[in-house]
């Protein structure tokens, strides 16, 4: 049963259409893992949308960036790039038992970047749309969530609190006006 399984992956990623560029060399390995977790994410999250596997991170990205949008002035992105030496995406490269936890972590950034690509800048949106992903995808596969998904729940959850902080911060009376960049 397991050996149908595989073949229905395979066979299943060989009828989607790229989506993917690659920004320099890209392994077989790299491009595999990303085409998992994409099938994951569902079609929904990426169909029309462009993905940059990179394995550098240009200075102005968080340091612990999984994948990122960049925003054109008028509030638009065009891509999504995947940072291929990111602690998720190498965690989903690896064969492990902690493999196919990693994969749904990282379909989940997929999940939050194909939204802002779709709606914008705002990032509480964004780790809404991701959990979302995250709740349902477990709750359809399991009936109830698993510790390693609790704790990613918990992560993008603590994330979007932290974004909510920042912007009544931002609004509060007696706020100096300043805004950071989402």
């Amino acid at each position: 049963m397991r050996n149908v399984a595989w073949v229905c992956i395979v066979v299943g990623a060989w009828c989607v259409p790229s989506t993917i560029r690659a920004a320099g060399p890209t392994s077989a390995q790299e491009r595999a893992v990303f085409d998992k977790a994409l099938q994951l994410a569902g079609p929904q999250s990426y169909a029309h949308l462009r993905f940059v596997l990179v394995s550098e991170l240009p200075r102005t990205a968080s340091p612990g960036a999984e994948a990122w949008t960049v925003f054109y002035e008028d509030g638009k992105g065009d891509r999504v790039f995947v940072y291929t030496r990111s602690r998720t995406f190498r965690c989903a490269s690896v064969p492990s038992r902690d493999q196919d936890q990693c994969l749904l972590k990282l379909a989940s950034v997929l999940v939050h970047e194909a939204w802002h690509l779709r709606n914008g800048l705002d990032e509480v949106g964004a780790y809404e749309a991701q959990l979302i992903f995250l709740q349902m995808k477990e709750a359809s596969t399991f009936l109830q969530l698993n510790e390693a998904t609790a704790v990613t729940i918990r992560e993008v959850r603590r994330a979007r609190d932290r974004v909510l902080a920042d912007r009544r911060k931002a609004t509060s009376p007696g706020a100096s006006g300043a805004r950071r960049a989402p």
